[in-house]
């Protein structure tokens, strides 16, 4: 995991949320307030994991997003949240996918050998039981803190960035391109109609 440069994320973030609210005006309104140092001290000792330090800044920026996508179909979970998911996860690990057979289909530097690891971290969700992870156990050429997909009916896993301050540049640069938009009907960012 590189160093964290906490300017770039806030300039990137900044970017994402001015072109989020250009879109939709409401939409600073649907962010919760920050996490205290405490309460993501607590998710980190819930899920037995140190989260990366741009997670750790997004969540004492916003704590949550109150039951809005505020990502491309995704919520941002709470700092409870997080610690909810993953102990569902965690215990459907110990009872279900721990057996052989159960592994996953990278595309990436992903390790492929389970369907889930404990060391994903669930920080965000679609509602329907899929997330985006930060993966705290890649492989040699992964990236630790990495943004990976975690589909709960489906094999295929993907680096979706090398970082969440990545991630967030490039959700902001699809957002300023007109890649994506305020759906009033899904009640998130979604992407755009192209036609």
């Amino acid at each position: 995991m590189s160093s964290f440069d906490p300017a770039r994320f806030d300039a990137a973030w900044k970017r994402y949320v001015d072109a989020a609210t250009r879109a939709h005006a409401a939409f600073p309104t649907y962010l919760a307030p920050g996490a205290s140092e405490e309460e993501v001290a607590a998710a980190e000792t819930a899920v037995k994991s140190a989260f990366p330090a741009d997670l750790r800044h997004l969540l004492k920026l916003h704590n949550g997003s109150n039951e809005h996508q505020v990502l491309p179909g995704w919520e941002l979970f709470t700092t409870e949240r997080i610690a909810d998911e993953w102990t569902v996860w965690a215990d459907i690990y110990h009872s279900e996918f721990k057996p052989d057979g159960f592994d996953c289909e990278p595309n990436g530097p992903i390790r492929g050998d389970e369907w889930w690891r404990l060391e994903w971290i669930p920080f965000c969700g679609d509602g329907g039981g899929n997330h985006l992870c930060v993966d705290m156990e890649p492989p040699a050429k992964g990236t630790l803190g990495q943004v990976i997909t975690m589909w709960h009916d489906d094999a295929s896993r993907e680096v979706a960035a090398p970082s969440l301050t990545e991630l967030i540049e490039l959700l902001a640069d699809d957002f300023e391109a007109g890649l994506l938009t305020w759906d009033d009907e899904m009640g998130g960012v979604y992407a755009s109609q192209q036609p």
